[in-house]
């Protein structure tokens, strides 16, 4: 009896512990599914992909989701975890590269001739990427990125069958006949990320065809309805419809509220309250969304106050119940304050003239003065100079770090090497992005750090510009001297 009960508690916990693993496995794949990548770039061998989301499409912060190798030959793999359908993309040289991923799949991926940025397009904020959809060499014709591809080689057709209807703002354009002539063609794809996609482009046509004005296509398309954070059609006519919101709403007789709401009294409690007199924002989950938006939108607003901007949005931070809102208003105070005295930068990890990895917070302690340059730059060496003489005199008091944007590594190193500057130089080439995150438009720009990470001038005053008083007056004032 006893091997019976013994054998029977064996069988019953070897039961229960398959159960435990089939439920882990079961709530494990409901969460991340992985799909494949892969494909054979020659044009790209030897070089690096780095595969991209952005984490939301009000701030458009880039997560990086995997990065992989391409060999000699030119031939890549790589696995994602995604949990639904993803907008991923790549930085190409003059292409923001995308493709829609879906949990599950495979893609044979089919990229454009390689063609590289100049420094000028590096440093011009204007710049805009090339998007390119990319292709899928294993698709069908009821896969989602021939479907989209389609799609919107049909809308834009229809776009510009209309288009000097749109611009002069004349009568006469059919809306409903030209959805329906689309509709047609795509009326039995199943597919749920692209019948919301299709969905909310016809939307943006009737409102761009002046057919629903902004009113009602918020209450249409947005009072009440799922928010699809990551449908970029339903983002694309969101950020359309509630562009300029607060400036729009802040001419009404309840909307002047909102200025009061967020300079003087600073609270979420009391903006909420003067919105809801919208009957467009009744909705408490579009509201915080809407509010998100127009925090970022209007930071930089001579109407609003920072430091109260900054409040507000820490307070939506911190009350929220939609996870989604605390990541974006995460996203937006990041980007708001990485150049506001008092706040943190960018952080940066970038190979030195010895290829070592090197990063902001290796300097805490120290001021730092960073600089951004290039050795090509007259400005840059003649400055380099002065800060040659200074650093002999104080460097125990502070570093000079330069990022430097030359073509190459081997280049600044050359250059280093020939100079003999005794500061730390570092290559901008594994995050060439760092010039947008710090907003260079120009060789050479500095910034002032203090001995905690912070800004405390930015930008800061060049060699040029009595750097020298300035940063002693600054360390007097802060006992350092």
């Amino acid at each position: 009896m006893q091997n019976y009960i013994n054998k029977n508690y064996m069988l019953n916990s070897k039961s229960i512990l398959i159960s435990v693993l089939i439920v882990f496995s079961v709530v494990f794949s409901s969460f991340s599914q992985k799909t494949h990548l892969f494909g054979n770039i020659p044009d790209y061998a030897n070089s690096k992909l780095e595969f991209i989301t952005y984490t939301d499409f009000i701030t458009n912060t880039e997560k990086p989701l995997a990065e992989c190798e391409v060999s000699e030959n030119g031939d890549f793999s790589v696995n994602i975890n995604i949990k639904e359908t993803q907008y991923i993309f790549l930085h190409l040289g003059v292409y923001e590269a995308f493709v829609f991923i879906e949990p599950q799949h495979e893609y044979e991926l089919l990229f454009p001739e390689k063609q590289d940025k100049t420094i000028v397009e590096e440093l011009n904020p204007y710049f805009k990427e090339i998007k390119y959809h990319l292709g899928i060499a294993n698709s069908s014709e009821k896969e989602l990125n021939y479907i989209l591809a389609y799609f919107n080689y049909e809308y834009d057709r229809m776009i510009n069958q209309n288009a000097y209807k749109i611009y002069t703002k004349a009568s006469g354009i059919n809306v409903e006949d030209a959805i329906s002539k689309i509709d047609s063609i795509f009326c039995n794809y199943k597919n749920p990320y692209f019948i919301n996609y299709k969905k909310y482009k016809y939307a943006a046509f009737k409102h761009l065809s002046y057919q629903h004005k902004t009113k009602s296509i918020s209450n249409s398309y947005y009072l009440n309805k799922n928010v699809l954070y990551r449908n970029t059609a339903y983002m694309d006519l969101f950020n359309q419809v509630y562009d300029n919101y607060f400036l729009y709403f802040g001419r009404t007789e309840h909307g002047k509220e909102i200025y009061k709401n967020i300079n003087r009294q600073k609270s979420i409690f009391a903006l909420k309250s003067t919105l809801s007199y919208d009957n467009i924002l009744k909705n408490d989950t579009l509201k915080e969304f809407v509010i998100l938006k127009c925090l970022y939108d209007e930071f930089y607003n001579d109407k609003f106050y920072r430091s109260a901007m900054l409040t507000v949005l820490d307070s939506l931070r911190n009350q929220t119940t939609i996870e989604e809102h605390k990541k974006i208003a995460d996203n937006i105070y990041t980007k708001v304050t990485r150049l506001l005295k008092g706040f943190a930068p960018s952080e940066f990890l970038l190979y030195d003239t010895d290829s070592n990895l090197v990063s902001l917070s290796n300097f805490k302690g120290k001021y730092v003065y960073l600089g951004f340059c290039t050795s090509s730059s007259y400005t840059c060496i003649q400055e380099f100079e002065m800060l040659r003489k200074l650093y002999e005199r104080h460097s125990n008091d502070f570093e000079i770090v330069m990022i430097c944007a030359d073509n190459s590594y081997e280049q600044m190193k050359r250059f280093v090497d020939k100079k003999k500057y005794p500061w730390k130089f570092l290559y901008y080439g594994n995050k060439p992005h760092i010039l947008k995150e710090y907003d260079i438009r120009a060789f050479p720009t500095y910034f002032l750090i203090d001995k905690e990470g912070k800004l405390l001038l930015s930008p800061a005053p060049s060699p040029a510009e009595n750097l020298e008083f300035t940063l002693f007056k600054i360390m007097k004032v802060r006992g350092d001297l």
